[in-house]
C-alpha cells in the first residue's frame, strides 16, 4: 500500500514512525510515560488487559464518550491529550478560524472596551448579523464564522452600555445568541476554556433581561463543554436538568419550547454517555417538539435554536442508541428517518456519521466509508475534526481490504488527519 511505503522511506530516513493516528497510540505513549503496565491500566479503567492492548495496537476503535472519559481519568490527562492533532490547526479554513481565536478572547476579557474607538453599528444591523452568525454555527462553516465574532461581540458590548434602553435589551438579547454560538463553535474546534468563558457570557447576558431561553441555551452549552472533560459527566447532567426542571413550568413561546427540548436532548447524551437510560428524556423532548405548532412566537427575543424539532429528536435517538453500542437500534431508527427532513447541514452531517459508526460496527465497511464520505461532503469543517470519525477512519483502513484503503477511504484517512497528506 502507497500510504504504509511513504510511512516506512519516511522512518528509514528521520528514525521516526509517525505511523496512523489514532486515540490508542496516544494512550500507549502516556502509558509508558506514567510507568503503567496494561493490566495497571486495565485496571484503572474496568476492562481486560486484551482490551488495553487491542486499542493501543489500533485493532479496536476508541469511539464511546464512556471509554475516552475513563482512559483520560485513568492516565490523569484531558480528553484533549488523546484526540487532539496538530494537523488540525494548519491550512485552510482551520487556519481562518484559529487566527481569529485571540481576538474572539479579547472581546469577552474587555467586555467591547478596547483600543479602537470606531463607532458601534446600529442595533438593527447587530441583530441581523447575530441571525448571521447563529445560522453559520448551525452549519458547521466555523472558518466563515470566527472571523466576524470579535468584532460583532465588541459592537455588542457597548451597545449594551450606550444605547437606549430598548436598544440595550435588544442588545444583551443577541449578545446572548452569539455567546451561545460561540460556545458551540469553540467547543467544536477544541477550544474549551474559550467555550466555557462564551457560555458564561451568554448566561450573564441572559441574567441581564431575565431570559428564559437565554438561561436554557447557556446551560446547554456548559453542559457541552462539561461532557469533553473526564469526571464531568454528573455535572453536565445535573446542570441540564436542573436548568430544565425550573423553567418547564414557564415555557411559552417557540425559542422557549426550542431551548428546553435541546437541554432533554443533551441530557438524553449525558445519561447514554454514563451508562444509564436516555428513554425518559427523550420522551421529553418529543413531547416538547409536538408543542411547537401551537407555541407563539416572540417578538422581543431572537433567542431560540430552531434545529430542534421531532427530526432532530429522531437523531438525537440515534446518536444515544451509538453512545450504548447499539449498532442495531442505530441503523433501525436511520431507516424510519429521512435525512433530508433535518434542518441543518451539521445534523444530516452527524446522521451519516451515526450511520457510518454503525455500519463499522457491523462490519459492512463498504456502506461505513459510504456514510461517512457522505456526511464529509455535507460538513467537512465538522466531520474531519470529530475524533470518532478520525478513530473510525483508521480503524477501518487496518481492517478493510486492500483495494479500499487506496481508494475512497485513504484520501479520506488523509482529510481526517489519520495519516500525513
Amino acid at each position: 500500500m502507497l500510504i504504509a511505503r511513504v510511512h516506512e522511506w519516511e522512518q528509514q530516513m528521520t528514525g521516526i514512525d509517525h505511523g496512523d493516528m489514532f486515540v490508542g497510540r496516544q494512550v500507549r505513549v502516556i502509558r509508558a510515560r506514567r510507568g503503567l503496565t496494561q493490566q495497571v491500566l486495565a485496571d484503572r479503567v474496568g476492562v481486560s488487559r486484551g482490551a488495553i492492548a487491542k486499542y493501543e495496537a489500533g485493532e479496536r476503535p476508541i469511539d464511546s464518550r464512556k471509554l475516552l472519559h475513563a482512559l483520560a481519568a485513568a492516565l490523569s490527562v484531558d480528553i484533549g491529550d488523546l484526540t487532539g492533532h496538530e494537523h488540525e490547526r494548519l491550512g485552510a479554513p482551520a487556519t481562518a478560524f484559529h487566527a481569529a481565536v485571540p481576538e474572539i478572547e479579547t472581546a469577552f476579557w474587555t467586555a467591547g472596551n478596547i483600543t479602537d474607538v470606531a463607532p458601534a453599528r446600529r442595533t438593527d444591523s447587530l441583530i441581523d448579523a447575530s441571525k448571521h452568525a447563529a445560522r453559520l454555527q448551525m452549519e458547521c462553516e466555523y472558518a466563515t464564522l470566527a472571523p466576524l465574532l470579535p468584532a460583532l461581540l465588541t459592537d455588542l458590548y457597548r451597545r449594551t452600555r450606550d444605547g437606549s434602553p430598548a436598544d440595550q435589551h435588544a442588545a444583551w438579547d443577541a449578545l446572548a445568541q452569539v455567546a451561545f454560538s460561540t460556545s458551540i463553535a469553540m467547543r467544536a474546534r477544541g477550544y474549551t476554556a474559550v467555550a466555557w468563558s462564551a457560555a458564561q457570557e451568554a448566561e450573564r447576558a441572559a441574567q441581564m433581561i431575565d431570559s428564559l431561553p437565554g438561561h436554557a441555551a447557556a446551560t446547554f452549552a456548559r453542559s457541552q463543554v462539561l461532557l469533553s472533560r473526564p469526571g464531568a459527566l454528573k455535572a453536565a447532567l445535573d446542570c441540564v436538568e436542573d436548568t430544565a426542571e425550573r423553567i418547564s413550568s414557564d415555557v411559552r413561546t417557540v425559542g422557549e419550547v426550542q431551548t428546553l427540548g435541546m437541554l432533554h436532548l443533551q441530557a438524553s447524551l449525558v445519561t447514554a454517555a454514563s451508562g444509564g437510560d436516555p428513554e425518559a428524556h427523550l420522551d421529553e423532548a418529543a413531547e416538547q417538539a409536538a408543542r411547537l405548532d401551537k407555541a407563539t412566537a416572540s417578538a422581543a427575543s431572537i433567542l431560540g435554536n430552531p434545529t430542534f424539532g421531532s427530526p432532530n429528536v429522531a437523531l438525537w435517538k440515534m446518536s444515544a442508541a451509538m453512545e450504548v453500542r447499539d449498532a442495531d437500534a442505530v441503523l433501525h431508527l436511520a431507516r424510519q428517518l429521512d435525512p433530508h427532513t433535518l434542518p441543518t447541514a451539521g445534523r444530516t452531517a452527524q446522521y451519516f456519521v451515526e450511520v457510518g459508526r454503525a455500519a463499522s460496527m457491523k462490519r459492512n465497511y463498504p456502506a461505513s466509508i459510504h456514510a461517512l464520505l457522505r456526511a464529509e461532503h455535507i460538513a467537512p469543517q465538522q466531520v474531519r475534526n470529530m475524533t470518532h470519525v478520525r478513530e473510525l477512519v483508521g480503524h477501518t483502513m487496518r481492517k478493510a481490504r486492500r483495494n479500499l484503503t487506496t481508494g475512497d477511504l485513504g484520501r479520506l484517512a488523509q482529510r481526517v488527519g489519520v495519516v500525513p497528506a
